[in-house]
Formats: structure tokens, sequence, C-alpha cells
């Protein structure tokens, strides 16, 4: 008979977190499949776990994956956990639980802490809908799309960032985000977490990790701006900045509070309407 694999969320800091039924859990199992082997050695000797553990990451997922799907088919008991917090949200793991899935393994989460949760349950913004990004990308296109999506995102969106990344990143949300209520949270649940409502006079430790909120956009009365006064800001930014178009565009959208994809339309129906209006006039 096949074993189980468990999915075990564990504490993103204080270890006080770790519930009674995931301690059991690792108690229980034959072996613990661990992101980082050290990390999750310090958690068991807190408290007085002994069990074999090997060491399943983002660069050895798919090697180590199938090694463990053939100890699960034999009969083991496998208990999943990651870093901090639970398996599989922006950390490795999910190509495990999709192989024990096809290969007929059974797969019980137990659940518990995650920074995601922890952070909109302190922010003060509305929950009943969120949006989750992982972390930005570091540079290049891909950073800039990101982004585009953050900007048009109603809901209150939650994403992660480094130490090394995050004052650099909390500019470029301020630029694109004008007046989007944002809470930045660092170190959560050890000693030294933090809270903070940003702004661009607020100074963050630069030391931890990082969890961001931003609220949703707020809804402005009134119409929405017509095309002639979207390409005037637009062609303001461009030539007063010196930024490309599609920059340009995000920060009209934060500027009149609507949409980016929404910026985007209504400059083409305007570019649209004034081919056809310069067509007609043609002798």
């Amino acid at each position: 008979m096949p074993g189980t694999l468990f999915v075990v969320a564990t504490p993103i800091g204080n270890l006080e977190d770790l519930t009674f039924r995931a301690l059991r859990t690792l108690r229980e199992v034959d072996l613990i499949a661990a992101e980082d082997t050290r990390r999750t050695a310090k958690l068991l000797a807190h408290y007085e776990v002994q069990k074999p553990m090997v060491s399943l990451h983002e660069h050895n997922e798919g090697r180590e994956g199938e090694r463990l799907i053939a100890k699960l088919a034999s009969g083991l008991n496998i208990a999943l956990v990651s870093d901090a917090g639970t398996p599989t949200i922006a950390d490795p793991g999910f190509r495990l639980v999709s192989a024990a899935r096809e290969a007929g393994i059974r797969v019980i989460p137990i659940p518990g802490v995650s920074a995601v949760i922890a952070a909109l349950s302190a922010s003060g913004l509305p929950a009943d809908q969120f949006t989750f990004l992982g972390f930005p990308p570091s540079g290049g296109l891909a950073r800039d799309r990101w982004f585009e999506r953050l900007s048009t995102e109603a809901n209150t969106v939650v994403f992660y960032e480094s130490p090394h990344r995050i004052e650099r990143t909390m500019v470029d949300v301020s630029e694109i985000l004008v007046n989007r209520h944002t809470v930045v949270c660092r170190e959560l649940t050890k000693i030294n977490e933090e809270l903070v409502i940003w702004d661009t006079k607020v100074a963050i430790r630069q030391q931890g990790e990082f969890v961001v909120v931003v609220g949703p956009a707020k809804l402005v009365e009134g119409a929405e701006p017509d095309a002639d006064a979207l390409a005037l800001f637009v062609g303001q930014v461009i030539e007063e900045l010196s930024l490309g178009e599609d920059a340009a565009m995000r920060l009209a959208a934060a500027h009149f509070a609507i949409p980016a994809m929404k910026v985007r339309k209504l400059l083409k129906k305007g570019r649209i309407l004034l081919k056809r209006s310069s067509d007609n006039h043609l002798p």
C-alpha cells in the first residue's frame, strides 16, 4: 500500500507557531523532504524530533522528486516542508505534489502559518478578495510587465520582496501606484517584526524578509478622463520625465485611478478618431 505525502506548514519566525497537528505529523512520518535541511534541523531540534531528511529545492526537485515518489509508492510516509510557511506558496514542492497525485498517492495538507495571510490580517486592508503576485522580477521586460499587472489589479495585492531590492521596489510602487494605501511588513512573527504604512519619507531597514500589501484603488468621483486629457498627460510625462510610453501610461493610470489597460484603450480610440477626422478633411 502506498504511503502518504503530507504538505506541512512550518513557522515563518516564531517557533511557537507550529501547530500540534504539524508536530505530530513530523514525529510520525518516515522521512522529511525539506527545502533547506539545515534550517529544518533547527526546528526539529527545538521540538526534539529526530527524523531522516532529504533536501528538496528548486534546483533538484525534478531529480529528487522521482526518488521520493518511488519511496511513497513503496509505502513510506513523507512530510514536505519549506524553509518557512506553507510549502509550494512561492516555494518549491508543487512538482512533487503534482507527481504524487498523478501516481495516485494520497496528499494531505497540514495547514498553518502563511506570510501572505499573516500580512493581510494585520494590514487593515480589504481581504475578501486579493491577488498574490509572488516576487517581482529583478529587471527587464518581465519586471515592466509585472508592474503593469500590479497597476491594473483592482483588489488588494500582496507580494514578497528581498532585502536588497525592497528600497528600489518601493520607489517603483510609489511612482506607479499613486495614493494607494501600502503596508510594508518586515520579519513577521520575529523579534524585529515591523509593519509600516509606506510613504516616500519612510526609511525601511533593508534586512530580513518582506511582505508588501497594496490596497485597492479608490474610486474617483466623476467621469473618466477623455482621450485628449490622457494624451496630453502622457505626452507631458514622456517629455518632462524622459520616460517611455509604457511607463507614462502606467503613471497616467495611477494619476486618473483607472486600470492601465483602460488608458491604452482610450488612447487607441483617440488616435483612431483623430485619424478618421484627418482623413475626412483630405481634399
